[in-house]
């Protein structure tokens, strides 16, 4: 089982709505979503088509990020809102084993996740009387192969053991993306349950740095990935060329647009993300870097769930 990590952001969202809409992700992933904005709009429309299509996905409700971030309770009280099942409770641990104890408690919270990092002692009490809770029934460890004795403890619990990675080497520029080749972006889908764990994570093709907002680039970049023929997951960089000024975003997008499009063309890639790509450029129309990044996250998860599904 894949678990990707996004921030409950606009396209974001978009993004799994319509991978679930294509029923393309069901019984293969689940998303984990960090919501960064105080207001449930978007959270609100997932939701509907995420019950509709019997997807569920895991909303953190003490988010390290955005406007209500930390150990508060506005999004316990919009779980509560909404029916059980498709939105299931996450928190993050950061020492806060209380918060997070008392906010099952309080709210009759079942199937929790816990994300933290693995500097964690899994002998303190914080800790441990957190993760012995019978209401707590899965973890998600950034990179636990760093910490044994944690991931020891996690696999005594019996219970779901999922590893965060950070495969995205994120730039200072996106310009700085121009010369850099294709390269392996990741492998946990081939070897996550022979190494023990119950299903593997990480931030799709985004960087796991929260950035508010954006300023126009100077580069546009589309990031694509693809099974390689040893299954390993690779990643390529189209990247745009005049990149001195901010100005024709349009053109940015044209040019890196054209080499995506060639190149999956001429390796007969394709999918729903992909095609929507050829449209765009084939109809010579910029769609927004909203819909670039959702067309990149789009493809990458169909990549891992196509792989899922097809083993």
């Amino acid at each position: 089982m894949y678990y990707p990590l996004l921030r409950a952001r606009q396209f974001e969202l978009i993004t799994i709505r319509e991978l679930v809409a294509e029923n393309a992700i069901q019984d293969v992933i689940t998303p984990i979503f960090e919501p960064v904005k105080e207001t449930h709009n978007n959270l609100d429309i997932a939701f509907g088509i995420f019950q509709q299509g019997a997807q569920s996905a895991y909303l953190i409700l003490n988010p390290g990020y955005g406007e209500m971030a930390g150990d508060g309770t506005h999004y316990l009280d919009y779980l509560l809102t909404k029916e059980q099942g498709t939105y299931l409770p996450a928190f993050r641990y950061r020492s806060n084993g209380d918060y997070i104890r008392n906010a099952i408690q309080d709210y009759n919270l079942t199937g929790c996740l816990i994300i933290c990092q693995n500097d964690v002692n899994p002998s303190n009490p914080d800790f441990s009387e957190l993760a012995e809770l019978e209401e707590v029934v899965a973890f998600n460890v950034e990179d636990p192969g760093r910490n044994r004795s944690l991931s020891s403890y996690l696999r005594d619990l019996n219970k779901l053991f999922i590893r965060l990675d950070d495969p995205f080497e994120r730039q200072l520029r996106n310009s700085d993306f121009l010369p850099i080749a294709e390269h392996q972006f990741s492998e946990e889908h081939l070897y996550f349950q022979n190494e023990g764990y119950s299903g593997f994570s990480d931030y799709t093709v985004l960087p796991s740095e929260f950035i508010e907002g954006g300023s126009t680039p100077r580069a546009v970049v589309i990031h694509l990935t693809y099974l390689n023929e040893q299954n390993q997951i690779w990643i390529r960089h189209f990247t745009s060329d005049t990149n001195d000024s901010i100005a024709n975003v349009q053109g940015k997008f044209a040019e890196a647009a054209a080499k995506a499009v060639n190149y999956c063309r001429a390796n007969r890639l394709s999918n729903s993300a992909l095609e929507e790509l050829f449209d765009h450029f084939d109809e010579q129309h910029y769609p927004g870097l909203g819909t670039v990044k959702k067309i990149c996250m789009k493809n990458h998860i169909l990549i891992v769930a196509g792989y899922l599904r097809s083993r």
